[in-house]
Protein backbone atom coordinates (compact mmCIF):
# COMPACT_ATOMS: atom_id res chain seq x y z
CA UNK A 1 0.00 0.00 0.00
CA UNK A 2 1.18 3.37 -1.30
CA UNK A 3 2.14 6.00 1.65
CA UNK A 4 0.68 9.36 1.72
CA UNK A 5 4.01 11.69 0.82
CA UNK A 6 3.17 15.07 2.84
CA UNK A 7 5.09 18.12 1.39
CA UNK A 8 4.95 20.99 3.64
CA UNK A 9 6.45 24.64 2.30
CA UNK A 10 8.32 25.30 5.35
CA UNK A 11 11.21 24.16 3.97
CA UNK A 12 10.41 20.16 4.01
CA UNK A 13 -24.31 -4.41 -3.02
CA UNK A 14 -24.81 -7.04 -4.32
CA UNK A 15 -23.87 -8.74 -7.48
CA UNK A 16 -26.19 -8.31 -10.19
CA UNK A 17 -26.76 -11.90 -10.68
CA UNK A 18 -28.50 -11.74 -7.47
CA UNK A 19 -31.08 -8.76 -8.03
CA UNK A 20 -34.81 -8.70 -7.80
CA UNK A 21 -35.43 -5.51 -9.49
CA UNK A 22 -36.00 -6.12 -13.15
CA UNK A 23 -34.00 -3.85 -14.75
CA UNK A 24 -31.18 -5.65 -13.67
CA UNK A 25 -30.22 -9.32 -13.87
CA UNK A 26 -27.16 -11.86 -14.67
CA UNK A 27 -27.17 -13.63 -17.99
CA UNK A 28 -27.81 -17.42 -17.51
CA UNK A 29 -24.13 -18.55 -18.99
CA UNK A 30 -20.51 -17.49 -18.95
CA UNK A 31 -17.83 -18.07 -21.51
CA UNK A 32 -15.25 -20.40 -19.90
CA UNK A 33 -12.17 -18.74 -18.62
CA UNK A 34 -8.31 -19.32 -18.15
CA UNK A 35 -7.33 -20.99 -15.04
CA UNK A 36 -6.90 -18.57 -11.93
CA UNK A 37 -9.60 -15.85 -13.67
CA UNK A 38 -12.63 -15.11 -12.08
CA UNK A 39 -15.77 -14.25 -13.84
CA UNK A 40 -18.64 -11.34 -13.68
CA UNK A 41 -21.63 -10.83 -15.45
CA UNK A 42 -24.57 -8.35 -14.88
CA UNK A 43 -27.65 -7.01 -17.26
CA UNK A 44 -29.09 -3.38 -17.01
CA UNK A 45 -32.28 -1.60 -18.43
CA UNK A 46 -31.38 0.84 -20.50
CA UNK A 47 -33.27 4.21 -19.15
CA UNK A 48 -35.76 5.79 -22.07
CA UNK A 49 -33.56 8.83 -21.60
CA UNK A 50 -30.15 7.28 -21.27
CA UNK A 51 -27.70 6.81 -24.19
CA UNK A 52 -26.76 3.20 -25.00
CA UNK A 53 -22.80 3.93 -23.90
CA UNK A 54 -23.92 5.28 -20.69
CA UNK A 55 -26.43 1.46 -20.56
CA UNK A 56 -23.36 -0.16 -21.48
CA UNK A 57 -20.43 1.22 -19.11
CA UNK A 58 -23.25 0.61 -16.20
CA UNK A 59 -23.47 -2.56 -17.21
CA UNK A 60 -19.76 -3.57 -17.21
CA UNK A 61 -19.17 -1.62 -13.87
CA UNK A 62 -22.10 -4.13 -12.41
CA UNK A 63 -19.88 -7.13 -14.01
CA UNK A 64 -17.07 -6.00 -12.17
CA UNK A 65 -18.71 -5.32 -9.25
CA UNK A 66 -19.98 -9.31 -9.43
CA UNK A 67 -16.33 -10.34 -10.41
CA UNK A 68 -14.68 -8.48 -7.49
CA UNK A 69 -17.49 -10.01 -4.49
CA UNK A 70 -15.80 -13.34 -5.56
CA UNK A 71 -12.17 -12.41 -4.23
CA UNK A 72 -11.92 -14.20 -1.18
CA UNK A 73 -10.51 -11.11 0.99
CA UNK A 74 -13.92 -9.56 -0.36
CA UNK A 75 -16.29 -11.89 0.51
CA UNK A 76 -14.17 -12.84 4.34
CA UNK A 77 -15.20 -9.04 4.77
CA UNK A 78 -18.24 -8.92 3.03
CA UNK A 79 -20.34 -8.28 6.93
CA UNK A 80 -18.01 -6.08 7.93
CA UNK A 81 -17.60 -3.59 4.53
CA UNK A 82 -21.57 -3.33 4.57
CA UNK A 83 -21.94 -2.28 7.81
CA UNK A 84 -19.27 0.28 7.71
CA UNK A 85 -21.32 2.72 5.45
CA UNK A 86 -18.38 2.71 2.69
CA UNK A 87 -20.08 0.12 0.64
CA UNK A 88 -19.86 1.88 -2.61
CA UNK A 89 -16.99 3.42 -2.33
CA UNK A 90 -15.30 0.51 -1.23
CA UNK A 91 -16.51 -1.21 -4.16
CA UNK A 92 -15.52 1.07 -6.63
CA UNK A 93 -11.81 1.53 -5.49
CA UNK A 94 -11.65 -2.57 -5.07
CA UNK A 95 -12.94 -2.65 -8.90
CA UNK A 96 -10.18 -0.23 -9.85
CA UNK A 97 -7.25 -1.70 -8.11
CA UNK A 98 -8.87 -5.61 -7.59
CA UNK A 99 -8.80 -6.82 -11.40
CA UNK A 100 -6.32 -7.32 -13.90
CA UNK A 101 -6.09 -8.48 -17.22
CA UNK A 102 -10.24 -7.40 -17.59
CA UNK A 103 -11.64 -8.70 -20.75
CA UNK A 104 -15.00 -8.17 -21.99
CA UNK A 105 -15.50 -11.26 -23.41
CA UNK A 106 -19.39 -10.93 -24.82
CA UNK A 107 -21.61 -7.91 -24.70
CA UNK A 108 -25.57 -8.22 -26.23
CA UNK A 109 -28.65 -6.15 -26.06
CA UNK A 110 -32.60 -6.86 -26.74
CA UNK A 111 -34.94 -4.71 -25.73
CA UNK A 112 -32.86 -2.27 -24.09
CA UNK A 113 -31.62 -4.28 -22.14
CA UNK A 114 -28.00 -4.81 -21.78
CA UNK A 115 -26.14 -7.45 -20.86
CA UNK A 116 -22.14 -7.92 -20.78
CA UNK A 117 -19.91 -11.09 -19.38
CA UNK A 118 -15.97 -10.37 -18.57
CA UNK A 119 -13.29 -12.27 -17.20
CA UNK A 120 -10.02 -10.77 -15.30
CA UNK A 121 -7.49 -12.08 -12.83
CA UNK A 122 -8.13 -11.44 -9.23
CA UNK A 123 -5.48 -8.94 -7.10
CA UNK A 124 -6.24 -10.58 -3.99
CA UNK A 125 -3.21 -9.29 -2.25
CA UNK A 126 -4.14 -5.54 -3.07
CA UNK A 127 -7.75 -6.40 -2.28
CA UNK A 128 -6.84 -7.85 0.96
CA UNK A 129 -4.27 -4.54 1.61
CA UNK A 130 -6.67 -1.69 0.36
CA UNK A 131 -9.76 -3.18 2.62
CA UNK A 132 -7.97 -3.41 5.69
CA UNK A 133 -6.66 -0.17 5.02
CA UNK A 134 -10.16 1.39 4.56
CA UNK A 135 -11.79 0.13 7.26
CA UNK A 136 -9.33 0.91 9.62
CA UNK A 137 -9.29 4.42 8.40
CA UNK A 138 -12.94 4.43 9.21
CA UNK A 139 -12.15 3.01 12.72
CA UNK A 140 -9.87 5.41 13.48
CA UNK A 141 -12.17 8.70 12.11
CA UNK A 142 -14.53 7.44 14.42
CA UNK A 143 -12.54 7.09 17.42
CA UNK A 144 -11.07 10.76 16.86
CA UNK A 145 -14.37 12.43 16.18
CA UNK A 146 -15.22 10.93 19.81
CA UNK A 147 -15.09 13.83 21.88
CA UNK A 148 -12.63 14.18 25.18
CA UNK A 149 -13.88 17.11 26.76
CA UNK A 150 -15.95 14.96 28.84
CA UNK A 151 -17.38 17.87 31.56
CA UNK A 152 -18.72 19.74 28.44
CA UNK A 153 -16.95 22.98 26.75
CA UNK A 154 -16.70 25.91 28.47
CA UNK A 155 -16.33 28.35 25.40
CA UNK A 156 -17.28 27.45 21.96
CA UNK A 157 -14.84 26.25 19.04
CA UNK A 158 -15.93 26.06 15.38
CA UNK A 159 -14.00 24.37 12.76
CA UNK A 160 -14.73 23.88 9.10
CA UNK A 161 -13.15 23.45 5.77
CA UNK A 162 -13.68 24.96 2.29
CA UNK A 163 -15.60 22.16 1.39
CA UNK A 164 -18.94 21.65 2.83
CA UNK A 165 -20.57 17.72 2.21
CA UNK A 166 -18.49 17.23 -0.71
CA UNK A 167 -15.58 14.46 -0.82
CA UNK A 168 -12.19 15.85 -1.74
CA UNK A 169 -10.54 14.20 -5.00
CA UNK A 170 -6.93 13.47 -5.56
CA UNK A 171 -5.16 17.12 -6.51
CA UNK A 172 -7.94 19.06 -4.20
CA UNK A 173 -6.23 21.68 -1.58
CA UNK A 174 -7.59 21.24 1.93
CA UNK A 175 -8.07 24.47 3.92
CA UNK A 176 -8.82 24.49 7.52
CA UNK A 177 -10.42 27.69 9.51
CA UNK A 178 -10.53 27.56 13.27
CA UNK A 179 -12.29 30.33 15.32
CA UNK A 180 -12.95 30.41 19.15
CA UNK A 181 -14.72 33.05 21.46
CA UNK A 182 -12.06 33.41 23.89
CA UNK A 183 -8.25 34.13 23.33
CA UNK A 184 -6.81 29.92 23.84
CA UNK A 185 -4.37 27.98 23.19
CA UNK A 186 -5.60 25.76 20.17
CA UNK A 187 -4.45 22.25 18.58
CA UNK A 188 -4.85 21.13 15.83
CA UNK A 189 -4.49 17.41 14.46
CA UNK A 190 -5.28 15.84 10.89
CA UNK A 191 -6.41 12.22 11.12
CA UNK A 192 -5.64 10.63 7.54
CA UNK A 193 -7.10 7.54 5.71
CA UNK A 194 -3.76 5.79 6.11
CA UNK A 195 -3.81 5.97 9.68
CA UNK A 196 -1.39 8.78 10.81
CA UNK A 197 -2.25 11.94 12.17
CA UNK A 198 -0.41 15.03 11.10
CA UNK A 199 0.10 17.59 14.14
CA UNK A 200 -0.66 20.98 12.27
CA UNK A 201 -0.99 22.90 15.46
CA UNK A 202 1.83 22.83 17.56
CA UNK A 203 4.34 21.22 14.97
CA UNK A 204 4.03 22.37 11.67
CA UNK A 205 2.53 26.12 11.68
CA UNK A 206 4.11 26.86 15.32
CA UNK A 207 5.81 25.29 18.27
CA UNK A 208 2.95 26.74 20.51
CA UNK A 209 -0.38 28.11 18.85
CA UNK A 210 -2.56 31.05 20.68
CA UNK A 211 -5.44 32.37 19.16
CA UNK A 212 -7.40 35.32 20.08
CA UNK A 213 -11.09 35.58 20.67
CA UNK A 214 -13.28 36.39 17.28
CA UNK A 215 -10.61 36.02 14.87
CA UNK A 216 -10.90 33.38 12.12
CA UNK A 217 -6.95 31.05 11.28
CA UNK A 218 -6.80 29.48 8.30
CA UNK A 219 -4.60 26.65 7.55
CA UNK A 220 -3.53 25.31 4.09
CA UNK A 221 -4.66 28.18 2.14
CA UNK A 222 -2.15 28.83 -1.04
CA UNK A 223 1.05 30.67 -0.12
CA UNK A 224 0.79 30.26 3.78
CA UNK A 225 3.58 28.33 6.14
CA UNK A 226 2.12 24.71 4.66
CA UNK A 227 -0.24 23.38 1.96
CA UNK A 228 -2.30 20.38 2.41
CA UNK A 229 -3.32 18.66 -0.30
CA UNK A 230 -5.22 15.47 -1.12
CA UNK A 231 -3.03 12.36 -2.20
CA UNK A 232 -3.58 8.86 -1.82
CA UNK A 233 -4.22 6.61 0.26
CA UNK A 234 -7.88 7.67 0.34
CA UNK A 235 -10.62 7.30 2.64
CA UNK A 236 -12.97 8.27 5.97
CA UNK A 237 -10.35 11.57 7.74
CA UNK A 238 -10.71 13.65 10.69
CA UNK A 239 -9.93 17.00 11.54
CA UNK A 240 -9.88 17.90 15.28
CA UNK A 241 -9.28 20.66 17.17
CA UNK A 242 -8.69 21.52 21.08
CA UNK A 243 -8.76 24.51 22.79
CA UNK A 244 -7.36 25.64 26.34
CA UNK A 245 -7.25 27.79 28.97
CA UNK A 246 -3.66 26.88 29.55
CA UNK A 247 -0.63 25.71 27.38
CA UNK A 248 -0.81 22.03 26.69
CA UNK A 249 1.48 19.70 28.52
CA UNK A 250 3.95 17.50 26.92
CA UNK A 251 1.95 14.54 26.84
CA UNK A 252 -0.05 16.19 24.02
CA UNK A 253 2.88 18.09 21.96
CA UNK A 254 5.01 16.16 19.71
CA UNK A 255 8.21 16.17 18.80
CA UNK A 256 6.93 14.93 15.21
CA UNK A 257 4.98 16.21 12.52
CA UNK A 258 3.82 13.03 11.81
CA UNK A 259 2.78 10.14 14.19
CA UNK A 260 0.71 6.69 14.46
CA UNK A 261 -2.95 8.00 14.93
CA UNK A 262 -3.99 4.61 17.44
CA UNK A 263 -1.05 5.50 19.53
CA UNK A 264 -1.68 9.09 19.88
CA UNK A 265 -5.20 9.00 19.96
CA UNK A 266 -4.81 6.92 23.26
CA UNK A 267 -1.86 9.10 24.68
CA UNK A 268 -4.88 11.77 24.17
CA UNK A 269 -7.42 10.41 25.93
CA UNK A 270 -5.61 9.25 29.28
CA UNK A 271 -4.30 12.82 29.51
CA UNK A 272 -7.60 14.56 29.02
CA UNK A 273 -8.61 12.04 31.80
CA UNK A 274 -6.04 13.45 34.42
CA UNK A 275 -6.03 17.17 33.06
CA UNK A 276 -6.36 20.22 35.75
CA UNK A 277 -10.21 20.23 36.23
CA UNK A 278 -9.27 24.24 36.50
CA UNK A 279 -8.20 24.94 32.80
CA UNK A 280 -11.37 25.93 31.11
CA UNK A 281 -11.25 23.62 27.47
CA UNK A 282 -13.47 22.89 23.87
CA UNK A 283 -13.12 20.65 21.08
CA UNK A 284 -14.88 20.28 17.67
CA UNK A 285 -14.34 18.06 15.08
CA UNK A 286 -14.67 17.93 11.30
CA UNK A 287 -14.98 14.47 9.45
CA UNK A 288 -14.06 14.74 5.64
CA UNK A 289 -13.75 12.42 2.70
CA UNK A 290 -11.21 11.96 0.68
CA UNK A 291 -11.23 9.70 -2.96
CA UNK A 292 -9.44 8.79 -6.30
CA UNK A 293 -11.85 10.96 -8.84
CA UNK A 294 -13.00 7.80 -10.53
CA UNK A 295 -13.93 6.45 -7.45
CA UNK A 296 -15.88 8.76 -6.48
CA UNK A 297 -17.84 8.79 -10.06
CA UNK A 298 -18.50 5.10 -9.99
CA UNK A 299 -19.73 4.89 -6.52
CA UNK A 300 -21.84 8.19 -6.78
CA UNK A 301 -23.45 6.47 -10.00
CA UNK A 302 -23.56 2.86 -8.30
CA UNK A 303 -25.45 4.64 -5.46
CA UNK A 304 -28.04 6.40 -7.58
CA UNK A 305 -29.13 3.30 -9.19
CA UNK A 306 -30.29 2.43 -5.57
CA UNK A 307 -30.54 -0.98 -6.29
CA UNK A 308 -32.30 -3.52 -3.17
CA UNK A 309 -30.26 -5.85 -1.51
CA UNK A 310 -31.11 -9.31 -2.65
CA UNK A 311 -30.84 -12.25 -0.03
CA UNK A 312 -28.28 -14.11 0.36
CA UNK A 313 -31.00 -17.52 -0.08
CA UNK A 314 -32.07 -16.43 -3.07
CA UNK A 315 -30.72 -18.37 -6.65
CA UNK A 316 -29.12 -17.44 -9.75
CA UNK A 317 -31.78 -19.30 -11.38
CA UNK A 318 -34.74 -16.56 -11.04
CA UNK A 319 -32.83 -14.25 -13.62
CA UNK A 320 -33.94 -12.66 -16.55
CA UNK A 321 -34.00 -14.91 -19.27
CA UNK A 322 -31.12 -14.33 -21.70
CA UNK A 323 -32.46 -11.79 -24.65
CA UNK A 324 -33.32 -13.95 -27.86
CA UNK A 325 -31.35 -13.15 -30.68
CA UNK A 326 -29.49 -10.19 -29.02
CA UNK A 327 -27.84 -7.56 -30.83
CA UNK A 328 -24.20 -7.54 -30.40
CA UNK A 329 -22.96 -3.83 -29.42
CA UNK A 330 -19.28 -4.32 -29.06
CA UNK A 331 -17.20 -2.49 -31.22
CA UNK A 332 -17.62 0.71 -33.72
CA UNK A 333 -20.41 0.75 -36.36
CA UNK A 334 -19.24 -0.70 -39.33
CA UNK A 335 -17.10 -3.84 -37.54
CA UNK A 336 -17.00 -6.81 -39.55
CA UNK A 337 -18.84 -9.86 -38.01
CA UNK A 338 -15.48 -11.47 -38.08
CA UNK A 339 -13.60 -9.12 -36.59
CA UNK A 340 -12.84 -9.38 -32.33
CA UNK A 341 -14.68 -7.46 -30.38
CA UNK A 342 -13.00 -3.99 -28.83
CA UNK A 343 -12.31 -4.21 -25.64
CA UNK A 344 -13.27 -0.62 -23.59
CA UNK A 345 -11.34 0.02 -20.56
CA UNK A 346 -11.65 3.54 -18.80
CA UNK A 347 -8.54 5.43 -17.76
CA UNK A 348 -7.93 6.52 -14.64
CA UNK A 349 -8.42 10.27 -14.84
CA UNK A 350 -6.79 12.85 -12.37
CA UNK A 351 -7.58 16.59 -11.95
CA UNK A 352 -7.63 19.22 -9.42
CA UNK A 353 -10.24 20.88 -8.28
CA UNK A 354 -10.43 23.47 -4.72
CA UNK A 355 -13.84 25.14 -2.96
CA UNK A 356 -14.07 28.25 -1.66
CA UNK A 357 -14.75 28.88 2.40
CA UNK A 358 -17.83 27.80 3.47
CA UNK A 359 -18.43 27.89 7.24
Amino acid sequence: MRQRQWTFMIGAMVVAGCLNDPAFAAPKTLPAANRGDIQGSACYRQNDDEALMVAQKKALNLAREAAIQKIKAYADNADRIANSGMEHTLIAAVSRVGLSDLKITKQEVKARQVCVWITATPKSKEVAELIAQQLSSGEVAKTAQTPVVVQGQAFTLKLWTNKKDEPYVEGDRLIIYVESDRDAYLKLDYYTAEGKVVHLVPNVYSKEGSIQAKQTYSFGIEGSAAELKVSAPFGPETIKALASSAPFDATLTESDQVSEATVYLNKMQNSMRSRNKSTAWAEASVAITTSNRDDLSFAQERQAMDLPKQPKTRSLSKSTEKPEQPIDIIGVPGRKKAERPIETMGTMGRSQSGGDKNP
